[in-house]
């Protein structure tokens, strides 16, 4: 009994520290089509810390015939608080080809980010996304929940298991 009590704390422990770095930021990214110009990708990336409001490795990558190839790389950005309690932010600066961008994430009432935003060039060329980036963290009470509904089926099957004779 007492070797099976010790596992469950070393399984308890392990699951737990897993949880907190798990709900403690999330890394979201997203891709695809450019809209407004012909054959035009972007993508993005960002992490997002829940504690403090703060948007980091935040990153926008596109490519296009017309707008050319270009990156943004605004580093971090402090979000902020909506009035439904919810964060966002928004980025206006310069590409690395010169071009101007819009970069706009707000993160929605079912923990997921919508990323939109626009691509600019200086002779009016423009090209806009608007996407979702799925890969939100979970709370923390959610991945314990989830621990305890997946520890309790192992320890049920093992209650389960009969000796095959023959």
């Amino acid at each position: 009994m007492r070797r099976y009590f010790k596992l469950a704390t070393v399984c308890a422990t392990f699951f737990l520290a897993a949880s907190i770095c798990a709900s403690a930021g999330s890394i979201d990214s997203f891709s695809g089509a450019l809209q407004g110009v012909s054959s035009g990708t972007v993508s993005g990336t960002f992490s997002f810390n829940s504690q403090s409001g703060q948007f980091s490795n935040v990153d926008l990558s596109f490519a296009s015939s017309i707008l050319g190839n270009g990156n943004a790389d605004p580093g971090s950005v402090q979000g902020k608080k909506g009035a439904n309690g919810l964060w966002s932010f928004q980025w206006w600066g310069f590409a690395s080809n010169g071009d101007i961008v819009v970069y706009d994430v707000t993160l929605n009432a079912n923990g997921t980010f919508q990323a939109s935003g626009g691509i600019a060039d200086w002779h009016g060329d423009d090209g806009t996304f608007n996407m979702s980036a799925p890969e939100g963290g979970a709370p923390l009470s959610y991945l314990i929940l989830s621990g305890v509904a997946v520890f309790g089926g192992i320890f049920l099957s093992r209650k389960q298991r009969r000796q095959v004779t023959h």
